[in-house]
């Protein structure tokens, strides 16, 4: 049993921004979903998301096949992607891009969305290396409780960013929230890794948001810190 790379069992992903709630933009996502589809090298296109649901102060690109979707509303613009579908892993990069390009550099100049408080990337796995699941279960809960064979274990972690411990006034911090999950009598588990960026005080505008560098930070933390984590107390742990 070996675990080299998580990539290799990534089933979806997550984008999304929050901010200030704005009520202009209530008044403006026929025009923002136009925007979105119909925008020069648009990749969330309508062969993309085929269909547009309205909801209450809401609109959503909808693919009901894949699952995909694209939600706005006037405090949220949220991008979730199931794989394999319209996109598979490979194109996380392009995807990620897209939605930089489109929605945080695109729109939100645009409509001069401000105000922003948190971003985030969502990454979601499962895992079905033989062994692994219970291990997981062996390795969390221990023998002293005998039949337990499905988990659902959440856990937060708070980090720091350098810009906080140097400049005044900014409070800025990185939020990392796991979720693990065994199904009873499933032999696979299922990972979410939710890596959050808060900013503190809110942005004054998307420019300042610096969108590469907090992705190569989530993607330093998956490879990094929450891979070697897997393989010491479940992967290794089992070979020993």
């Amino acid at each position: 049993m070996s675990l080299e790379t998580l990539d290799d069992y990534l089933v979806g992903i997550v984008l999304g921004v929050r901010f200030r709630p704005n009520f202009s933009i209530e008044d403006q996502l026929g025009k923002i979903t136009d925007d979105i589809l119909f925008s020069k090298d648009a990749l969330f296109s309508p062969d993309k998301f085929p269909m547009v649901q309205h909801g209450l102060n809401e609109k959503a690109l909808v693919n009901e096949e894949t699952g995909d979707r694209l939600n706005i509303n006037n405090s949220n613009i949220v991008l979730q992607v199931h794989m394999p579908g319209s996109f598979g892993p490979a194109d996380v990069p392009k995807v990620i891009q897209a939605f930089d390009r489109q929605v945080i550099k695109g729109l939100m100049h645009r409509y001069a969305i401000r105000d922003i408080a948190r971003v985030g990337l969502v990454r979601r796995f499962v895992i079905d290396l033989e062994g692994l699941a219970n291990t997981f279960v062996d390795k969390t809960i221990g023998k002293t409780l005998e039949g337990v064979n499905d988990i659902n274990l959440r856990f937060s972690k708070k980090l720091p960013i350098d810009i906080a411990l140097i400049k005044r006034e900014v409070n800025d911090y990185y939020n990392v929230i796991f979720n693990i999950i065994k199904k009873a009598y499933e032999q696979e588990i299922y990972i979410s890794i939710d890596f959050q960026q808060y900013f503190v005080p809110p942005l004054n505008a998307s420019s300042e948001m610096q969108f590469e560098k907090f992705v190569s930070e989530a993607e330093k933390f998956a490879l990094k810190r929450c891979l070697p984590w897997l393989r010491e107390n479940y992967i290794e742990a089992k070979a020993s």
